[in-house]
């Protein structure tokens, strides 16, 4: 027992202040729309957080106006420019306050000139004559848009779960919410990922498990707090009286924290466990063990959704070659009729994709694609199933599902300019070709969402240790379940004692 207490008192000192950074960051991670207006000025952050050549997904895209001027959009919002990037103008007025609420996934321009933008708050049509944007309202309670398209006089939306069919003339007016089916290869089953991760976060019992969640972080951070109190106040103690100073308040603060350290970490000792396995398991290198694994759906929770596609839409790209639509997903990427009647089906021969999402999805002639991720950029022809890496110009090979799951370039955006690509890498910023960035736009801040995500994730750190920051998870949560574990064991065997 001794060593219990051991391993109990001194993993709790060195670790308390992580845990408290961890159990906020989580809160923070917990309600994005809350937070979506707040931001934190990237100089407070270290450097690979700032913008340098259009890194950090800076640039998802652009869509060429007939003016002659391109419209610029990804995590820094929309920006217009001309054509040789010699100046740039904000062109989001009408957005909700925050550049979270700016991040654009998608812009459209319809025949009749209607501007329509895919974005973190919802979707947002505006007109030539109009100089703001305005909100199309949806039938749901997701805001995040993740594309949109226009075929003949429809706009099709999709967000994480649903595709919605527009009319956009003479007026926007929604005309139907369409079922998808289940896909022909469905199992009624779920990915161990997803299961996981709705049970760290609570969503497995949708906005009350996530209070429930949010409520064992706080219960975290509490017994932290009165551990502390509980090591550090008695030696304060003792100075005091010799001193001659006063101490009743010292002590009964101590009082009130070992009694309630006790009675609130039994209470809740098994939750924590819980969140805490559950989490290690959402970050490399532990993910790589999960990631393909599939397990039945938890009755009576949002995994068991009516809906088969909730929280798996990405994209969607009609195939006119085929006259199909290519739906990605966060299982792999389906075709389904053009009326969305049939079973969609599953491509089996697809690029490498990564786990974190398709970045790039872009028709080019003859059935021909190109897809990104954070697994690089290939050219695609889904009919014959011919994969070609668009920057090595390399066939890629087969990789084993236990090795690291995203690849050599983490493609984040890219379009196409007088006959040029250009490309967007995650960490690099634009390839090959040059645009210089403005001062601006450098200038824009981060979201707190995503510095709680950094945290959370522990990527924040990897400017100090590099590569070992995919260590810190792992290895935090196994300390911290032998900081839990142990708490329990001591206080079952205080009261073994006592009866």
């Amino acid at each position: 027992m001794k060593k219990w207490k051991w391993l109990h008192r001194w993993f709790s000192l060195v670790l308390g202040f992580f845990l408290i950074l961890w159990a906020v960051s989580g809160i923070v991670l917990n309600h994005r729309e809350l937070v979506s207006s707040v931001e934190v000025n990237r100089n407070l952050l270290p450097s690979e957080y700032r913008f340098e050549n259009w890194n950090n997904a800076a640039v998802r895209s652009a869509l060429e106006m007939d003016s002659g001027m391109i419209l610029l959009y990804g995590n820094i919002g929309i920006w217009l420019s001309d054509t040789a990037f010699s100046h740039f103008t904000p062109f989001m007025d009408g957005f909700p306050k925050g550049v979270d609420n700016a991040r654009t996934m998608k812009l459209l321009k319809s025949d009749a000139g209607q501007l329509f933008a895919a974005t973190q708050s919802g979707l947002y049509v505006k007109k030539s004559n109009f100089a703001l944007w305005n909100n199309i309202p949806l039938p749901h309670h997701d805001l995040r848009i993740m594309d949109i398209n226009i075929k003949s006089d429809s706009l099709f939306v999709v967000d994480r779960s649903n595709i919605f069919v527009f009319k956009i003339q003479p007026q926007v007016e929604l005309l139907s919410k369409i079922q998808l089916l289940p896909a022909s290869n469905d199992d009624n089953k779920i990915g161990l990922f997803r299961t996981l991760w709705v049970i760290h976060s609570g969503e497995l019992l949708g906005l009350a498990g996530k209070l429930l969640v949010d409520i064992f972080a706080l219960v975290l951070i509490f017994l932290i707090v009165t551990g502390y109190v509980y090591f550090f106040f008695p030696r304060w103690i003792k100075r005091r009286k010799k001193q001659q100073k006063t101490v009743a308040k010292h002590v009964a603060t101590t009082k009130f924290s070992v009694k309630w350290h006790n009675k609130v970490g039994i209470w809740v000792g098994g939750f924590l466990i819980l969140t805490v396995f559950t989490g290690m398991f959402l970050r490399p290198p532990l993910l790589i063990a999960i990631a393909q694994a599939r397990v039945s759906k938890i009755p009576g929770t949002i995994l068991n959704h009516p809906n088969v596609w909730h929280d798996r839409l990405r994209a969607l790209v009609f195939d006119a070659t085929s006259a199909r639509w290519m739906l990605g997903t966060n299982d792999g990427i389906f075709t389904v009729d053009a009326q969305f009647l049939k079973q969609p089906q599953p491509i089996a021969a697809t690029p490498p994709l990564s786990v974190m999402g398709i970045n790039v999805f872009e028709p080019l002639e003859n059935g021909t694609f190109l897809l990104g991720s954070f697994n690089g950029l290939f050219l695609w022809e889904p009919n014959s199933g011919f994969v070609r890496d668009f920057i090595t110009g390399e066939i890629p090979q087969a990789r084993s599902s236990a090795g690291s799951p995203i690849g050599q370039h983490l493609v984040s955006g890219l379009f196409k300019l007088n006959e040029k690509f250009y490309i967007f890498e995650y960490n690099q910023g634009l390839l090959v070709e040059k645009m210089e960035m403005p001062q601006t736009i450098l200038n824009t801040p981060m979201p707190l969402w995503n510095v709680a995500l950094e945290v959370h994730t522990a990527r924040i750190f990897q400017s100090v240790i590099g590569v070992f920051y995919l260590l810190i998870i792992p290895l935090l949560g196994l300390m911290t379940l032998l900081i839990l574990i142990s708490g329990i064991l001591i206080w079952l065997k205080k009261s073994k004692k006592a009866l």
